[in-house]
């Protein structure tokens, strides 16, 4: 999943995206695209980053929420329906498959190596099913989706 944060059309608040609907397995194993949001753009005298700065306004997270990199990669087994629950500050997501060979290429990228690369990426996946449940996930399908809790408790599968 690609993020693309647009303060400069409508900074503030963000309201996060949710998954809903879980049936199978879905964990976060990567993050990658060469920078965390958060990180500060090259170049810039002022601090700005790729949430915003001084002369766009920025876009914030929830208080709690994991500060998200420029892609994010999760392993599904099974369905899920992702919501982007965008009010507030604008952003864009972008969900599409990736072989392991791409996300490793991602997440090895190193520094300085063009476009913006600014950090190594990040890799979540121990091997087993102990990486992380992306936060806002749930099985049930809430007539809100935007009201899925931060902190997801998903219970195992049922068999």
């Amino acid at each position: 999943m690609r993020w693309q944060v647009l303060p400069g059309q409508r900074p503030g608040a963000l309201a996060m995206p949710t998954w809903t609907g879980l049936r199978g397995k879905l964990f976060h194993v990567a993050s990658g695209g060469g920078r965390r949001l958060d990180d500060v753009t090259p170049g810039s005298t002022d601090g700005t980053t790729w949430m915003g700065g001084p002369a766009t306004g920025t876009t914030v997270l929830p208080t709690g929420t994991q500060q998200m990199w420029q892609n994010e990669y999760f392993w599904l087994d099974g369905s899920v329906t992702l919501h982007q629950n965008e009010q507030g500050a604008d952003y864009n997501l972008f969900a599409q498959a990736s072989r392991l060979d791409q996300v490793t290429d991602d997440v090895a990228t190193p520094p300085d190596a063009g476009a913006g690369i600014v950090r190594y990426g990040l890799v979540r996946d121990t091997g087993g099913d102990t990486a992380p449940v992306p936060q806002y996930l749930t099985r049930a399908r809430p007539a809100d989706p935007a009201t899925v809790p931060q902190r997801s408790r998903v219970t195992p599968p049922p068999h």
